[in-house]
Order: structure tokens, then sequence, then C-alpha cells
């Protein structure tokens, strides 16, 4: 696992000198600032073999390609509104022989399944994140944890949550995960399927 996820850097590298993927001035710590942050979600998610699990505004493949290589028994489906985003993406599934990942030029909300987990990476707020993936969540329990969103997110939980009273089942602070302070205010939290449904109003099971 260590070597493919090496592997990975080494090609987002070479993909971001033709995509801007991640901000150039991240990829002297690319392995630690984006690969290691992804792969702690880890900490909190251990999918049953199956699961599906998509991320949405996957960019460079992060967290989708590192959750592809954690979880090789789980279904990863990467979406991404940039078409030369997903195709350096796809390519680079191909060369690191991911036979369990796939990335998709596509909004989620106009594919036709559901997932297990949904995946997001400072995408857009939480709020405008659960009503852009809420109605393609499936209910139940495939891993550890209750089918729904996990976030990574920088910064206090937003008001509206709040003032809802819509908060996460379980979160993991990155700053004390990797004893760095400069991760301070960053996380990765969970929200189950009723949750996300409750707060976009929406009544059925998937």
């Amino acid at each position: 696992m260590a070597e493919k996820l090496d592997e990975f850097g080494r090609l987002l590298r070479e993909a971001n000198e033709r995509v801007n993927l991640i901000s150039r001035k991240d990829t002297e710590h690319l392995e630690y600032r984006h690969i290691a942050f992804c792969a702690a979600i880890g900490e909190l998610l251990v999918p049953e073999d199956g699961a599906k699990i998509a991320d949405v505004g996957t960019g460079g493949g992060l967290p989708g390609i590192v959750m592809a290589v954690i979880w090789p028994k789980a279904r990863i489906k990467m979406f991404d509104g940039v078409g030369k985003k997903i195709r350096a993406v796809s390519e680079m599934i191909e060369r690191l022989g991911l036979k369990n990942a796939e990335a998709v030029n596509s909004r989620i909300e106009s594919q036709p399944e559901n997932f297990d987990y949904i995946t997001g990476r400072a995408v857009c707020s939480l709020p405008e994140f659960f009503r852009l993936v809420g109605g393609k969540i499936r209910r139940g329990k495939r891993g550890n944890l209750p089918n729904g969103v996990l976030y990574f997110k920088g910064g206090d939980l937003d008001e509206e949550l709040l003032r809802r009273k819509i908060l996460p089942g379980v979160s993991l602070k990155l700053d004390e995960f990797f004893s760095d302070p400069s991760y301070e205010g960053k996380s990765v939290v969970h929200f189950d399927s009723k949750s996300v449904g409750d707060f976009c109003g929406l009544k059925r099971a998937f």
C-alpha cells in the first residue's frame, strides 16, 4: 500500500505539470499535505467489501485515489465537472492498476446510482454539499460507520447546521492526529444518512 501511495505521489506531480490539479506551491510537501492528509480518513471509516463510495469534486483524485488504494475491496467512483482533471485522474487510475476505481466527468446528481458513503474535501460549505449529495446516499451501514457523508473541512461547524442541530456523529481533529499545529481547525467529520436526509427534507429511504 505504501509503495502504491508513493507512486501516486509521483504520478500526481507529473500530471500537475500539465493540469492544475493542486496548488504548485504544495507539490514540495505533496505526500504529507495531500496524500497522508487524505489517508487519515482510514482512521474513521472501515468499509465493507463491495461498499460503494463516491468522491465528489475529486480534483486530482484526492481523496478518491487514496481511498481506492487503502480500501482495495471497496468500489470508488470519483466525480468532477472539469474534463481535463478527470482525464488526468483516469490516467493515474490506469497506471496504478486500480481495478476498484473509476473517474467520471459528471455531476453526481445526474447519476442513476446511489452510494453508501460520499466524501468531499473542501468542495463547498457543508450545507451546500448536503443539498448536492443528499439524494444519492443509501440508508444502511456498509462499514463500521452508518452510511453517510465524510467531509474534510476547516474551521467551525456551519451556523446553519448548528441552528438545526445537525451534528457529526464522529469527527477526527487532524492537528491532534498528526501532532501538527499547522492542521489546527482542520478535521474529517461524519454525518449519517438520516442526518443528511433530515437536513435536506428527504423522507424516503434508499
